[in-house]
């Protein structure tokens, strides 16, 4: 596994937090019981000096101790006033006509309960102790003081601290096992997704990353899947059009090649016959000429070097210019013509040359895509300050399944079709471009072999550089 890895990377942040919770865990839980444990056995301490003090004082039987003390596994002393060792349950550390420390003597003295830890100096032993002011007979004044070895409390609280030791270590290791298997859990469909992003880089898309989750991580696999499918699609329409541009290229250079041959060598039989081959050479050329318009165009709108000219519009005006230009063709194909625009319908400010252009490609393929005595209706309206305009035909229709692709630049619903009628592919993608950059929208409704309904949207008013000018 390497160091820089997600899932080294992954594992230790999760063994980190988990140590971070442990540790102040493990230690609070060791001072929590350390100091109830010795605050206990204070407490154990201090009843049994009560106890022993009450006995005394209803009884006075001082011989009576020592039994009690070896039961109690305690030691016991009386001392006087002056702190001095008047008896002892255990004369070998604590030898009568001995004095206490200062320590224990002035807290006898002040009356109050004392309860200390006292190391003996004769087997340095450490002792818990607690003392009571004590009275016998009336005649002796002082006071009683037990100690309880401090040793097995020492040797119980380590006993306990060894046991959360060991637990902590037990716990770590279940917190490392519990880490690398959650990494690899939660790395492994990150270094699939690499895998497959990295086969997608190399042209192979049909690879795909299982999605088992419903989360974040399965929404990303989800994404990379689509990313694939689209790139596919997308290398799939630029091989089709690059197909199509060749044709579309071979096809008119192979006329004009073919009738300028026919002419220089004058293989032709009269003028007339001659004046033919010129015009179909003509038309061809025109025919390159869109291509290359089209090509042009549509590289410099999706490369952001197109230029707006903005000013105020006449909508109704520009229609009917538009309207002008194809009627020609629409005649040609006994195509109907008909504009219905409602009267509230203000100047607008945007380029009229890239609206009138949109249109015209919308128009002609209205018309190209048409049937004979079919029929174009242009309609126009205003609602929320933004501009409606619909297009219209009773044309050959697309099919649903075509509608989401129609604006992409490789897309043609009928390669067949489009060859035959002369279409490059390129115009609805170039309408797509310049209403984006004209901040409108554009939505499409199609039925086959009924007709198709453009509706374009356009703000009265686009953002730009150009100051306003005034009507």
């Amino acid at each position: 596994m390497r160091w820089n890895s997600i899932v080294f990377k992954l594992g230790l942040t999760i063994f980190i937090i988990l140590v971070s919770v442990l540790l102040p865990l493990i230690y609070a839980i060791n001072q929590l019981f350390s100091g109830f444990y010795l605050s206990e056995n204070h407490h154990q301490v201090d009843r049994l000096a009560d106890k022993y003090s009450n006995i005394l004082k209803s009884t006075e039987d001082l011989a009576s101790l020592t039994t009690v003390a070896n039961l109690t596994e305690t030691e016991i002393c009386i001392i006087d006033q002056k702190g001095k060792i008047l008896y002892s349950s255990n004369k070998g550390l604590f030898r009568s006509g001995n004095h206490v420390s200062n320590k224990l003597l002035q807290t006898l003295n002040s009356k109050q309960t004392v309860q200390i830890e006292y190391q003996n100096p004769t087997n340095n032993t450490n002792y818990i102790v607690s003392g009571k002011p004590l009275r016998l007979s009336n005649k002796v004044s002082g006071g009683l003081l037990v100690f309880s070895d401090a040793e097995h409390i020492k040797n119980s609280v380590r006993h306990m601290q060894l046991l959360l030791v060991v637990s902590l270590v037990g716990a770590l290791f279940i917190a490392l096992g519990f880490t690398y298997i959650a990494s690899k859990k939660l790395a492994s469909p990150l270094l699939e997704m690499e895998k497959v992003t990295r086969e997608v880089a190399k042209g192979k898309f049909y690879n795909k990353v299982d999605v088992s989750s419903n989360d974040e991580v399965g929404s990303l696999a989800l994404a990379i899947n689509d990313l694939g499918q689209e790139l596919e699609r997308y290398r799939n329409r630029q091989r089709d059009f690059f197909a199509n541009i060749s044709h579309d290229l071979r096809t008119p250079i192979s006329y004009i090649k073919g009738y300028t041959q026919v002419i220089y060598d004058k293989l032709y039989t009269d003028e007339k016959e001659k004046e033919q081959y010129l015009s179909i050479i003509i038309n061809e050329v025109n025919q390159l000429n869109v291509l290359i318009d089209d090509l042009f165009e549509l590289s410099k709108l999706e490369g952001g070097q197109l230029e707006l000219y903005l000013n105020w519009i006449n909508v109704q005006e520009l229609i009917e210019g538009c309207l002008n230009k194809v009627r020609l063709k629409a005649k040609q194909k006994k195509i109907q013509l008909s504009i219905q625009l409602k009267d509230n319908i203000p100047y607008i400010y945007t380029d009229g040359a890239r609206l009138e252009q949109l249109l015209m490609n919308i128009l002609e393929n209205a018309i190209r895509y048409n049937k004979l005595n079919g029929h174009i209706e242009i309609k126009g309206w205003i609602e929320k300050k933004k501009v409606y305009l619909s297009i219209k035909d009773t044309g050959v229709g697309i099919a649903e399944e075509d509608l989401p692709y129609i604006f992409e630049r490789f897309y043609k619903t009928d390669k067949s079709r489009s060859n035959r009628l002369g279409s490059t592919g390129l115009g609805l993608s170039i309408v797509k471009h310049l209403v984006l950059l004209l901040e409108g929208e554009i939505k499409v409704k199609s039925t086959l072999h009924k007709g198709t309904t453009f509706l374009i949207t356009l703000p009265s008013k686009i953002k730009g550089d150009v100051q306003d000018e005034k009507l």
